[in-house]
């Protein structure tokens, strides 16, 4: 397997030649939020279809697994990207959707199109609309991808995993611990320098003092020295704010994420001619796969299943009968 400390040699020289802008579509946040137990056990076996709640018709919907995960494929990451990205982004999206299946006990669907919970979905005819002029071309290339890794899932110790996904990490993915609180062996931080390309690496976002006053002012008492109501935060290996003191109250990075609307966790925080300027570093919650980071690996030659235990930690590739 190709060594991934050749990134950083690579990133220099793809700086000077790779404008941001051939990037094209804007990366997608991915908010799945929440970290399904791995104490799941799914068996490793060949799905023909899922059971899909579709929260637009409020019916329970049986697609077939291709178009299923090209649904996916088509809404979680921009069609323009790698074959190789594709192909991993179809695999997780596979696997992800296996595991809520085995968990599904008693519930009539296996998983739903809501895209704070579940991964998000695309109908062709939805996807066709998206990409106008281009749809034939895409809708071949996202086929293709599904089509090639059709059966193939992450494993751990012979066990689906919880393949999360985001957009763009700060330039190293984050461990779950740091994010939802479980220890998983599979989801640790590891380096995505390829990130630090993204149109969408940095992005800002301007506050006044009265639109934070407005946003905190049920949860502290905000004092009259401006500049010092947001303290130096407190940061994971990542990054990622863990803890910082608004005033008297003590935050999480995802408190001020959430309460603000910024893209990710990972931000500075700056007083400056009369307003808060917060620097966001990446896009999404940073656990699993970076989709931009898997699109760079693909571009310097990795294929689907260097990309996919690159990002999960230790796991195999297998293809299931």
């Amino acid at each position: 397997m190709r060594k991934v400390m050749c990134i950083s040699i690579l990133i220099a020289a793809v700086m000077l030649l790779l404008p941001l802008s051939i990037l094209g579509e804007t990366e997608k946040t991915i908010p799945v939020t929440s970290f399904e137990s791995d104490e799941i056990i799914a068996k490793i076996e060949k799905v023909d279809f899922f059971r899909v709640y579709n929260t637009k018709s409020g019916k329970v919907e049986k697609i077939s697994t291709e178009d299923y995960i090209f649904g996916v494929v088509a809404a979680e990451m921009p069609a323009l990207y790698h074959e190789e990205a594709l192909k991993a982004q179809a695999v997780a999206a596979y696997t992800y959707a296996c595991r809520k299946r085995a968990n599904s006990g008693d519930r009539d669907y296996d998983i739903t199109t809501d895209h704070t919970v579940d991964q998000s979905y695309n109908d062709e005819q939805t996807a066709r609309e998206k990409w106008g002029s281009k749809a034939d071309e895409y809708i071949e290339k996202i086929r293709n991808a599904v089509k090639e890794t059709e059966g193939y899932v992450i494993t751990y110790n012979n066990n689906l995993i919880t393949a999360v996904y985001h957009a763009v990490s700060a330039g190293k993915t984050e461990d779950c611990k740091n994010v939802w609180g479980s220890d998983v062996a599979y989801l640790k931080s590891v380096n995505s320098e390829g990130d630090k390309l993204s149109a969408n690496y940095i992005s800002q976002a301007n506050f006044t003092p009265e639109e934070i006053k407005e946003k905190f002012s049920d949860i502290t008492e905000f004092t009259d020295d401006t500049k010092k109501w947001f303290s130096d935060p407190v940061r994971t290996a990542s990054g990622t704010v863990t803890e910082i003191t608004l005033c008297s109250k003590t935050l999480s990075g995802d408190d001020i994420r959430a309460a603000l609307n910024l893209r990710s966790s990972n931000f500075e925080t700056e007083f400056k001619n009369g307003e808060f300027i917060f620097t966001v570093y990446g896009y999404g919650h940073g656990v699993g796969m970076s989709q931009n980071g898997a699109n760079f690996l693909a571009e310097q030659g990795f294929n689907f299943k260097e990309i996919l235990t690159h990002y999960y930690t230790d796991c195999e590739i297998k293809k299931t009968d």
